[in-house]
């Protein structure tokens, strides 16, 4: 009885709605596609990045291939140079100046002080100190240096700044400041990503 109530009930569902109702299921369940299709990375120019899974400065996760389509400038910075507290204060700047671009600066403090990973007191400290509201800064550590850009950023001086397009390849990197010269590297890019 219970079988012919139910044959009933599906048989007055109109056949529209049968399948809609499958393909909302079927949508709701289907993977979404990773835009990732690439099997290797290093930290060479002309290369995708390798992913960075950092912790943010409010604690919470950071996976750089979660901005994939944002064209991106790393700031990779030491506590300890003054330089580099200039150039985290352009950092909200940049992102207002390119925002039609969805440009993301994430500032990674590489060593507080003293030459070490910093702390939630250096990075406090840090904040306090810079006028960014709107960047993303990380914990970073010297881990993150490596010379042969092959398992980190080839870093020969600080500040220093990677600039990546939004297929997350290394377009540019260059060591010190220019705003002059960083906007007109990102220029670059960007008429060459249109």
């Amino acid at each position: 009885m219970l079988n012919l109530l139910f044959s009933l009930f599906v048989a007055c569902v109109p056949p529209a709605a049968q399948v809609d109702s499958a393909a909302i299921a079927i949508a709701d369940t289907a993977p979404e596609e990773s835009p990732i299709h690439w099997d290797e990375c290093s930290y060479r120019i002309g290369e995708h990045i390798c992913n960075l899974e950092l912790t943010d400065s409010n604690g919470k996760s950071f996976n750089l291939y979660e901005h994939y389509g944002r064209p991106i400038v790393i700031d990779l910075v030491a506590e300890w140079c003054g330089v580099c507290r200039h150039t985290a204060d352009q950092a909200d700047i940049f992102m207002a100046n390119y925002s039609e671009h969805d440009l993301l600066w994430i500032t990674i403090m590489v060593e507080n002080d003293q030459g070490e990973a910093p702390n939630v007191v250096d990075m406090a400290e840090w904040m306090a100190l810079t006028n960014t509201h709107n960047s993303v800064l990380l914990y970073g550590s010297r881990d993150l240096i490596d010379p042969a850009a092959e398992n980190g950023f080839p870093i020969s001086g600080w500040p220093t700044h990677v600039i990546i397009n939004s297929d997350m390849e290394i377009f540019h990197g260059f060591a010190g400041w220019s705003k002059d010269y960083l906007e007109s590297k990102l220029n670059e890019m960007l008429l060459i990503q249109q």
